[in-house]
């Protein structure tokens, strides 16, 4: 595997002296803050008792923050469900700085249990992570897992987005927008998926495609890390991290992809122990370093956070010959 894992894992874990955080903590999201790395996770609490017959768990997007990238600390949250679109959850948020304004996605879940109807991307917008302005849901279909370009091109912002996650063989698309507020016009969700830029797209033997980590700016390219769903026989059986390369100057045009798994579930704080599911690693975050490595932030077995290295010439290396 090309990625090797941080001894000090996992450098997040469930905090059962806290209710919101007792249950998990996992896929996390990295961005530079202030001469800090901020990260933004999912949250589960524990269960809350619904009825005498049933309990429900709160997913909450919490806040934490590290000098060094590895040891996080100040650990609060930053928002959580608030509105009748999120009622039940706000998940897996994804976070990028585009100028002066840190655009955070993240899954938004109104109903339990959720639907494909009640499953949408939404987005917030901060400049401090204090303040938090939450937009609403901005695609009007069966979505999650997004992210927005750090720059944009010929003056228009581009958002990339996983598309019927719950409704195979589903797709990440790119589409480009002038104004937040025309995410929240389904005309132009008409318009735009008329003819949508495809990334990637689920096949019958693969039908499960989705974003992971925001893009992380290379010289030439824009590296994505993207979960490599194992599904098989109508069940989830592993979540590993796979990559695609897209052309910096055209960010639609794929240039490269990992033929091979990069890191699997393999160690105990990655196996979920529950047939017919047998781990998970699963890509939210990543960053590019100043001696040449990429440092990728994920989620493993739906509990905890931990971190991955690779060498980033032989990550190209590895991709561009196909494994």
């Amino acid at each position: 595997m090309l990625f090797r894992r941080y001894p000090g894992n996992p450098v997040l874990l469930p905090d059962p002296r806290r209710w919101l955080e007792a249950e998990a903590v996992f896929n996390p999201s990295v961005v530079s803050f202030s001469g800090r790395i901020a990260m933004l996770y999912r949250a589960l609490s524990k269960p809350i008792p619904r009825s005498p017959y049933e309990s429900i768990r709160i997913s909450t997007v919490f806040y934490a923050e590290s000098a060094d990238g590895y040891e996080f600390g100040s650990r609060r949250m930053l928002f959580g469900p608030e509105y009748p679109w999120e009622s039940y959850a706000t998940e897996d948020p994804r976070v990028t700085l585009v100028g002066s304004t840190y655009f955070i996605t993240y899954t938004a879940v109104s109903s339990i249990p959720s639907r494909p109807d009640t499953v949408r991307l939404a987005l917030a917008l901060t400049e401090d992570f204090r303040e938090v302005v939450k937009v609403g849901p901005i695609c009007p279909y069966n979505s999650k897992a997004g992210f927005v370009f750090p720059r944009k091109y010929d003056g228009r912002y581009l958002l990339a987005l996983t598309l019927n996650p719950d409704l195979p063989p589903s797709r990440v698309i790119l589409v480009e927008f002038d104004r937040v507020e025309d995410l929240l016009d389904p005309e132009f969700w008409r318009s735009a998926l008329a003819e949508p830029r495809v990334l990637l797209e689920g096949t019958p033997e693969r039908p499960f495609v989705e974003i992971g980590s925001p893009p992380v700016e290379l010289d030439d390219h824009w590296l994505l890390l993207v979960p490599d769903i194992v599904y098989e026989e109508g069940e989830f059986r592993e979540f590993r991290v796979g990559a695609v390369l897209l052309d910096k100057s055209d960010p639609s045009r794929v240039v490269g992809v990992s033929p091979r798994p990069l890191l699997s579930p393999t160690v105990e704080y990655e196996l979920t122990f529950s047939e017919p599911l047998r781990g998970i690693v699963f890509p939210t975050g990543a960053l590019r370093t100043g001696d040449g490595r990429v440092v990728l932030y994920y989620g493993a077995a739906d509990r905890y956070v931990a971190i991955a290295e690779a060498d980033e010439r032989a990550l190209l290396r590895s991709i561009a010959r196909g494994g």
